[in-house]
C-alpha cells in the first residue's frame, strides 16, 4: 500500500464469497469523483460474477447474463448502489475526512483501518456522515436481485 496520503474515493462492494474494498487514489487516477470510478467498478464487478455463474451455477448463467445485459445502463448509472465515500483533506490540510454513508458493518469484514491504510491517512482521519454516500434503495434491491445477494446494506 502506499504510504503517502491521498484523498480519492471508495467503494465496498459484494463479490460472490466477500466484500471488497475498491479504491480510487487522486494521486494515482487524478482528481476523480464517486461517478466517474463507479463505470470502473461496475465492469470488474459483472465479470466477477459471470465467471461465479459460470463456475457454480451453470444453469442460471445464460439467464442471469441476460438480466445483466437488459439492466446494463440502469447499472453503470447506479453508482449509488454500494456503500462508498470520499476521502477529503480538511482546511489545515494535515488531517483527513472520510466522508461515507454510514452502512459500513462488521460482517462486511472491510474495517475502517483498512480504508484509512489504502489511503495513507492511518491516524489522521475523521469520518463523517454525509447523506449523499448512503445507497440508493431501489439500486441495491436491483443489484441483489440480479445478482442473487441475500443480505441488505443500505439503511444500517
Amino acid at each position: 500500500m502506499p504510504s503517502l496520503a491521498s484523498e480519492g474515493v471508495f467503494f465496498v462492494v459484494r463479490l460472490p464469497d466477500r466484500w471488497q474494498l475498491c479504491t480510487f487514489r487522486h494521486d494515482e487516477y487524478g482528481p476523480v469523483s464517486v461517478p466517474d470510478c463507479w463505470v470502473e467498478v461496475i465492469g470488474a464487478l459483472l465479470n466477477i460474477w459471470l465467471a461465479h455463474f459460470e463456475n457454480h451455477s451453470p444453469a442460471e448463467l445464460h439467464a442471469r447474463h441476460d438480466a445483466l445485459e437488459k439492466a446494463i445502463g440502469i447499472l453503470v448509472a447506479g453508482f449509488d448502489t454500494f456503500p462508498r465515500g470520499e476521502i477529503r483533506r480538511t482546511s489545515g490540510g494535515r488531517r483527513f475526512a472520510v466522508l461515507h454513508g454510514g452502512e459500513l458493518s462488521r460482517a462486511m469484514r472491510v474495517p475502517r483501518r483498512e480504508i484509512e491504510e489504502a489511503f495513507g491517512i492511518e491516524g489522521r482521519a475523521s469520518w463523517r456522515i454525509d447523506s449523499r454516500f448512503v445507497s440508493d434503495h431501489q439500486n441495491a434491491r436491483r443489484i441483489r436481485r440480479l445478482l442473487g445477494i441475500e443480505e441488505a446494506w443500505e439503511d444500517r
